[in-house]
């Protein structure tokens, strides 16, 4: 049974599917028979806030995009990367080609998730619009708590922004109404679209609302003294505001975030490839000193805290999209993993795995047996145990996460689909290796192979398939190795060895690190932001800034692909494809949008 997209987003947040397909970011007071249906307050530059209390029931809808994250961006950027895949399994998950030509690098702009993940940031952006004019317009809050209430939802635009323009590169800029910036005001019409900016364009305005900076004149000050009018001179510091939503310790972070990526987002992208722009690498490092200075924040003493039922109370995340095991509200993404007879409160739907070369990059050895991926393999580095292989049994089927999960030979089988209990021939095993993405012949052959990657604990509370599980977008160990990749680039190779070592003596792993060379540590940094990042929605980005900003690698050693080059079942690939199109959809309504180069 393949994932139905539009359900899980009716259940999320009906404006996701409502929205317009012109998806420009118009007024929220256009929309409101749309957000009448939603469980939270409107926004519209009418509801001027007296109050904090109406300030934050209006600013949830502004967050709520961020729970539909687990499905777009992370189906479009993940799949298109190495880590995560679904080959057609028996009859589901066929689809039309659409999963297996994002792992082979064969979309066209008429792909079904470009409109999903344009239309989304956009409801993101214009409801962040509608809130900042109407806190420009309230007379009833202090001049420090407009100041405060605008950083917030600034940032949640710049961050909106930021997706757009990773996934899509030139997209248009429009901000809300009375602004006094130099872009097209919110709300704009179709009769009078607005006109589509390059991607340098964007990144230089995400930098300047959060500092007052741009890439052209960014240097050190702007990380250390930003503008007195930016986002993160005015963003509360951590406990100042509720878990959830955004503090300065989150604007740091998506500022090294963004700096580290800086050659690639204010490049210029051709039919091959991208031509780097401006490093910023000692800029990044300094906004990520801010973070590991500011001593709220520390490396999880067990790296599965961070995806717990419960990770809500991790010393390690930052920012997260947060959830809960209700109906409409919880994380489901574990169904795109499981197998449909794995007892859990809802029927998975059997799809998401990894291929074996990501699997086997891991610190990971077969077991007595010699066979990779089977029950006994041993996970030197236990973050090589995220993910289900073996043999599987009916318990533990909560409170748990990876290999520790269906693994008791104590309980009964797991069978396949319309199997006997009582023959161990029906037993699901869930192999390491596939034949194929997609076999012409015995097609069910394919229902139960693949490493399926489980992280995330199964919630012991969860309402059916909703857990509570809060998805992290920002997280310490991401600024540490942003620190690394920066240092090791400014050519400060010792630096980088000690903080691959700390991290990695953090998670329990050989902390015995060794970099000879600035090529050797970009290999190693890759490798470890695979090991810790999985699932986290930033694969596509490392591999891109491998391959154009760090200029690859042809050795195996450590495993490091590029993001046009080859991996199992996918050829090399166009450079161009470094973006997606701009959808079909929104090149017939927006005559001032121009297609990406290659499509």
């Amino acid at each position: 049974m393949s994932f139905d997209r539009t359900t899980f987003m009716n259940e999320m947040s009906r404006v996701l599917v409502l929205i317009t397909i012109l998806a420009l970011p118009i007024a929220i007071t256009s929309c409101d028979s749309q957000l009448d249906q939603e469980t939270f307050g409107q926004i519209s530059p009418e509801s001027f806030f007296n109050n904090e209390e109406e300030f934050l029931s209006a600013v949830s809808a502004a967050y709520s995009p961020l729970r539909g994250f687990i499905f777009n961006p992370f189906d479009l950027a993940e799949h298109s990367a190495d880590q995560v895949m679904v080959p057609t399994r028996g009859p589901d998950w066929g689809d039309g080609g659409q999963w297996r030509v994002l792992t082979q690098h064969d979309w066209t702009p008429n792909h079904p998730f470009l409109n999903g993940n344009w239309g989304q940031f956009q409801t993101g952006i214009s409801r962040t619009n509608g809130l900042l004019s109407s806190l420009a317009s309230s007379e009833a809050l202090t001049e420090e708590q407009t100041a405060r209430f605008a950083a917030e939802v600034r940032f949640l635009r710049a961050f909106y922004y930021y997706w757009l323009m990773d996934l899509f590169g030139n997209v248009p800029i429009v901000v809300e109404d009375g602004s006094d910036l130099d872009f097209p005001q919110q709300p704009v019409s179709s009769d009078n679209p607005p006109a589509q900016n390059t991607r340098k364009e964007v990144y230089d305005f995400i930098l300047q609302e959060l500092t007052g900076c741009t890439s052209d004149n960014f240097d050190t000050s702007c990380v250390n003294s930003p503008s007195e009018e930016s986002a993160l001179a005015n963003l509360p510091p951590k406990g100042e505001v509720d878990y959830g939503r955004a503090t300065r310790g989150a604007g740091y972070a998506f500022l090294a975030r963004l700096l580290i990526n800086s050659e690639i987002y204010s490049g210029t992208v051709t039919q091959n490839g991208i031509e780097p722009g401006t490093a910023l690498y000692e800029e990044a490092s300094a906004a990520a000193d801010v973070v590991l200075n500011s001593g709220q924040y520390s490396l999880s003493e067990d790296y599965y805290n961070n995806f717990a039922a419960d990770n809500r109370t991790s010393s390690e995340i930052i920012f997260a999209a947060t959830f809960k095991a209700e109906s409409g509200l919880g994380f489901n993404k574990q169904q795109a993993v499981l197998h449909y007879n794995h007892p859990v409160g809802a029927t998975p739907w059997n799809g998401f795995t990894t291929i074996a070369e990501y699997y086997k990059s891991f610190d990971t050895e077969a077991g007595p047996d010699g066979e990779y991926g089977t029950n006994d393999d041993v996970y030197n580095d236990p973050r090589g145990a995220q993910f289900l292989v073996g043999e599987q049994y009916q318990e533990p089927s909560s409170g748990c996460a990876g290999a520790e999960c269906f693994s008791n030979p104590n309980s009964d089988p797991v069978v396949v689909r319309g199997g006997d209990p009582s023959n161990p021939e029906d037993q699901l095993e869930i192999s390491l290796e596939m034949e194929s993405i997609q076999l012409e012949g015995d097609a069910a052959a394919l229902e139960a192979p693949g490493a399926r990657p489980l992280k995330f604990e199964l919630d012991p509370s969860a309402a059916q398939a909703a857990m509570g599980n809060d998805f992290p977008l920002f997280r310490l160990a991401e600024v540490w190795l942003i620190k690394a990749e920066a240092q090791n680039e400014l050519g400060n190779i010792g630096t980088a060895e000690s903080i691959l070592e700390t991290l990695r003596g953090a998670r329990s792993a050989d902390d015995d690190v060794n970099i000879s060379s600035t090529a050797e540590g970009h290999r190693l940094i890759l490798q470890e932001r695979g090991f810790e990042f999985n699932w986290e929605i930033q694969r596509r980005q490392d591999l891109i800034r491998y391959e154009f900003a760090h200029g690859g690698s042809d050795t195996d050693d450590p495993y490091a692909p590029t993001f046009t080059g080859p991996w199992r079942f996918k050829d090399a690939s166009s450079g161009y494809r470094v973006l997606f199109p701009i959808p079909e959809q929104q090149l017939s309504v927006n005559p001032n949008l121009s297609q990406n180069p290659g499509y």
